[in-house]
């Protein structure tokens, strides 16, 4: 069980949160879909960690992402206008770069180029990568950003979407290690699918079996069939908010996915979707329903006044939740436990030992971090993420290595 310290702990990421320092010197995290982000447009308002930052793109196509605030007077960089890879400020016209640099300051009558000079402007280093900004938000030197399979691969290989929820960011990476809710949650999705996803169904009852790993760890979903078979879904944990969910089919070629938790503040989230294929295009009937959405599926159909657009008519003609879209079924959940959930009243049985993982592994890495110690899975020039992939398949038995699936 998690104290409520530890909750607290865990969850809180604004201002000096340890979790939120740790996080944002660390880690990169995606910010925002590149498609949102147009050429010599208007700049598009993120938050995260409780901070606020615009994003724009310069007449070349360069990408900066720099705090909202003009350093000035504090005027909202939102309104600035798109001068070639800068922004001017509408206030008094303050020119910043997307490097950060001050470069006019024409209300300044006393030498400006020497006063633009000694203004502070901040800029973050970015990535494009799977339709995605990535950023990162510490202090000094970047590491190096993650080099997942799906970074570089072409438009018609990898897409994103992506939606706020209003939950803390752990509800975000909890619901997506936990494995045992599919074949309940998505029974309505799960009933008569001749996917590996579906076959889920033949046994509610998970047992798991885990594989340390420097970047987190592998969690292995076992079910066995009344027939004695095994299948074998086998989630990555990527430390510290990244779900490599395996496909829905087994064998190779197939479409794949990673779910990222971003925290917004302490109360609110981003659910990053990438769907991505490493050797041929991905599957365009969902590619056109998903690629480029924000929110994803449309946002949530309502909120806590009308059980979030529950249809109980559905429910009774056969849907078991009230909901059409599987995600929906996640968002709703997520946010139905309140914006912070309070882990001290839980009672968790032996299905959710990837979510103990999970507290357990982020606990251990942000005592570190308060102690002056980098965290092990920390992103750095030794890390690689290149060879990441989760895995499914059916086994002749549980006793079957389910380490032997080819990724």
């Amino acid at each position: 069980m998690v104290t409520r310290e530890e909750n607290e702990l865990l969850c809180r990421v604004t201002g000096d949160a340890p979790m939120g320092r740790m996080l944002r010197q660390h880690y990169w995290l995606p910010a925002v879909l590149s498609v949102r982000v147009r050429k010599g447009e208007a700049p598009v308002r993120v938050k995260l960690f409780g901070r606020n930052f615009v994003a724009f793109r310069g007449r070349d196509g360069t990408v900066g992402f720099l705090d909202e605030a003009c350093p000035h007077r504090g005027a909202s960089l939102a309104l600035a206008r798109v001068d070639d890879c800068s922004l001017t400020c509408l206030f008094h016209g303050w020119k910043i770069s997307a490097g950060g640099e001050v470069l006019d300051v024409p209300n300044e009558p006393n030498n400006p180029r020497e006063f633009a000079k000694t203004v502070k402007a901040k800029a973050y280093p970015t990535r494009e990568g799977a339709g995605l900004i990535w950023v990162w938000l510490g202090e000094g030197t970047a590491p190096p950003a993650p080099d997942f399979e799906w970074m570089d691969l072409p438009p018609d290989q990898v897409y994103a979407a992506g939606i706020e929820l209003n939950a803390n960011w752990l509800q975000g990476v909890e619901a997506t290690i936990d494995s045992s809710h599919v074949a309940l949650l998505h029974q309505s999705w799960t009933a008569s699918s001749a996917t590996d996803f579906g076959a889920t169904r033949v046994n509610t009852e998970v047992s798991y079996q885990f594989d340390k790993k420097p970047y987190g760890f592998r969690a292995a979903a076992l079910r066995s069939g009344p027939d004695g078979s095994c299948l074998a879904r086998v989630t990555e944990f990527v430390m510290p908010y990244y779900g490599l969910i395996a496909p829905i089919f087994s064998g190779p070629q197939q479409d794949r996915t990673a779910i990222i938790a971003v925290p917004i503040d302490d109360e609110n989230l981003i659910q990053w979707y990438i769907f991505y294929n490493p050797e041929k295009p991905v599957d365009s009937w969902r590619k056109v329903q998903r690629a480029n959405q924000w929110p994803m599926a449309g946002g949530l159909p309502g909120d806590e006044s009308n059980n979030w657009g529950q249809n109980r008519p559905i429910m009774d003609a056969g849907n078991s939740t009230g909901f059409h879209e599987i995600v929906i079924e996640d968002f709703v959940v997520m946010v139905s436990m309140g914006p912070i959930v309070d882990r001290s009243q839980e009672y968790l049985c032996s299905a959710d030992q990837a979510i103990v993982r999970v507290r357990r592994q982020l606990l251990e890495e942000v005592r570190g971090f308060m102690d002056g110690k980098s965290p092990k899975s920390g992103q750095s020039e030794t890390m690689s993420y290149k060879d990441i992939r989760a895995v499914g398949g059916r086994l002749a038995s549980a006793a079957e290595d389910w380490r032997q699936i080819p990724r």
